[in-house]
């Protein structure tokens, strides 16, 4: 049994350093929602592994390293010499935002096999995490997120679910019923007032928030500017944000939902929980990359972040 299993595309990254010209300095990494995920539990001492498809190229070769180096389990890693992996490519569009552009329509990360699911369930995770990018990346993808978001559910494994919307993949009534689909299989659920009206037609956030909950659904995390709340049944709980100064906001949606779950993984309270996402969503946007600042629990132990919203 290991804590959590995820899937997804992972690409490689470019990232420009200043306006591109041919002379800019750039930086190679890699990113992906899950395996950002993946790698932010890996440091605070969970067992993880992310299942994906690479291409038989650098990018792939330099994923793979990458992740197992970060001790993230790649049992569930396939390798296509067919399809190339996805690049992203992005350059500082100012206040620590970046403009990105995506090389990925047919890349080895939008290909999964029914051998990569059974894999995953092999593993016996405690949480299968999802999100609502994968479903995104086609048909073979789609029906991959949706089987094993059934298949958790009837295993009783719980389903992480981070709606993720994302508007350059798929229009909004496309996703709706896909992205509803899978939240109807999650016990957790962690999205933005807009993705939680898309997967339920309820634009005030308290009454989406009781339409998950109706439906099944444990948790519900909204975020806003400065704040995080999770929702039960029984409970309301917001904790602030903390007082950093931006360097990078990619990623730093990932970090939450790590140190959310890491939390859950531990058996945290609701507070403790939000505590932990916050502290490691911080981390991420004071450092360059999507997953490069995760923090290990000994710095997250020695932070010494006040709480109240982010400087940018």
């Amino acid at each position: 049994m290991i804590d959590l299993a995820t899937f997804g595309e992972t690409m490689g990254t470019v990232r420009f350093q200043d306006f591109p010209t041919a002379a800019t300095n750039t930086r190679s990494s890699h990113a992906g929602a899950e395996s950002n995920v993946a790698i932010g539990l890996a440091r605070l001492g969970h067992q993880v592994s992310w299942i994906g498809s690479l291409g038989a190229d650098t990018y792939g070769e330099l994923i793979l390293r990458s992740l197992l180096a970060e001790n993230v389990d790649v049992g569930g890693v396939r390798r296509l010499t067919d399809r190339a992996t996805g690049l992203l490519v992005s350059r500082p569009a100012g206040m620590g935002a970046f403009s990105v552009d995506y090389h990925r329509t047919e890349s080895a990360g939008r290909q999964f096999s029914a051998e990569q699911i059974d894999y995953l369930f092999s593993l016996k995770p405690r949480i299968v995490h999802l999100t609502g990018i994968t479903p995104a990346l086609g048909e073979v993808a789609r029906q991959a997120t949706v089987t094993v978001a059934e298949r958790a559910r009837e295993a009783g494994i719980p389903v992480s679910f981070d709606v993720n919307f994302r508007s350059r993949l798929w229009a909004a009534r496309e996703a709706q019923p896909v992205l509803a689909q899978i939240a109807g299989a999650a016990s957790i659920v962690c999205g933005g007032p807009e993705e939680l009206e898309l997967l339920t037609g309820e634009s005030d956030v308290s009454a989406g928030v009781e339409a998950l909950l109706a439906a099944g659904v444990q948790t519900v995390v909204t975020k806003d500017s400065g704040t995080a709340t999770a929702y039960s049944a029984n409970s309301t709980t917001t904790r602030a944000s903390h007082n950093v100064t931006v360097r990078d906001t990619i990623g730093a949606g990932d970090a939450f939902v790590a140190g959310f779950l890491s939390g859950v993984l531990d058996g945290a309270d609701p507070g403790t929980c939000l505590e932990r996402g916050h502290l490691c969503g911080a981390f991420a946007v004071g450092s360059i990359g999507d997953w490069e600042g995760a923090p290990t629990r000994a710095a997250l132990a020695a932070a010494n972040i006040g709480s109240g919203e982010v400087l940018r």
